[in-house]
């Protein structure tokens, strides 16, 4: 597994030599876990319940022209839990739980990105069906008819600015808008600690259980990037998180006399967490000169207005 997360940076530091749709997201926020525990299989139950803990992450995506593209990040987890109890007999009544420390979480995985959707649509549809578009010419033809026949024709093409269209693509782009963006992926925790530890001080022996010593998660969640014009302003994210690795049954045993305990601990680990973060676009300064250059061109096609005059006499 760390081997992946290196071929994962690797993969996005050779991304980032393009650097045109590359984006860093520093992202605060908080995450509610539930961690539960199986005691003898007697039923689940959560020591602590659900339990709020604050979140701080750095995220770095690229997109491709498609709107997918990978990411990679790191952020703080602690939906861990350490269920202590004396009594193997009775550790399901007799426990003490409190709260793991706080680790840290690889998160890689795959995302798509919504086209812009605008809050001003409506708007904007009203008022350029109201507005007719400059620049166009209708065509037109007369006749004229007496002894000498006498017809006058005029024909005229239209005539638009390219330009205006520019305008127009241009002005629909402004005001505030949205994107969607779904994610799927795997979580990692490095090295996880061991499950179960056991102390003994004198004839007393005390147990440890990690719940919720996950190492490998899945990982989804939805996005909501926010922005106006052709800046990007805000992004809010919604994410689910479900541990898979290292989440299998642990058992202990108890030698008093002739008679041996055994008791077997199984826990589950999930939640979710909300982030709000600021995105930072790392692009090209000459691409962007460039857009801007061919914005301000201004090139007229005009077709030529073509006027006839035909007469004929008839000999009477």
């Amino acid at each position: 597994m760390r081997s992946l997360a290196l071929s994962g940076l690797f993969i996005v530091s050779a991304l980032a030599m393009n650097a045109q749709k590359l984006s860093l997201t520093p992202q605060v926020g908080f995450e509610n876990s539930r961690t539960s525990v199986n005691y003898n299989n007697l039923g689940s139950f959560a020591p602590l319940g659900g339990e709020f803990n604050p979140q701080v992450g750095l995220r770095l995506d690229y997109k491709f022209k498609q709107g997918f593209g990978p990411y990679i990040g790191a952020s703080t987890s602690r939906s861990g839990v350490l269920y202590s109890f004396n009594d193997i007999e009775n550790g399901m009544n007799a426990y003490a739980a409190t709260k793991a420390n706080m680790q840290l979480r690889m998160e890689a995985g795959y995302q798509y990105t919504t086209k812009p959707i605008f809050f001003n649509k409506a708007k904007q549809s009203t008022s350029t069906s109201k507005t007719k578009p400059p620049g166009n010419s209708s065509s037109s033809s007369y006749s004229y008819r007496s002894k000498c026949s006498k017809s006058y024709s005029s024909q005229s093409s239209r005539c638009q600015s390219k330009n205006s269209s520019a305008k127009k693509a241009e002005n629909k782009n402004k005001g505030g808008w949205v994107r969607l963006q779904p994610s799927m992926g795997i979580g990692y925790i490095a090295a996880p600690k061991t499950d179960i530890v056991t102390k003994t001080d004198g004839s007393q022996t005390a147990y440890e259980y990690r719940a919720g010593n996950w190492n490998t998660a899945f990982l989804t969640g939805m996005g909501f990037e926010f922005g106006r014009n052709n800046q990007r302003l805000l992004n809010v994210s919604i994410n689910y998180f479900a541990g898979i690795g290292n989440m299998d049954k642990q058992t202990i045993s108890n030698e008093s006399g002739i008679k041996t305990t055994y008791a077997t601990l199984e826990s589950k680990a999930s939640g979710w967490n909300m982030r709000v973060g600021i995105p930072f676009t790392l692009t090209e300064k000459k691409t962007t000169e460039q857009k801007n250059a061919n914005k301000t061109k201004k090139t007229n096609s005009c077709n030529k207005t073509r006027t006839e005059y035909k007469y004929r006499c008839i000999m009477q």
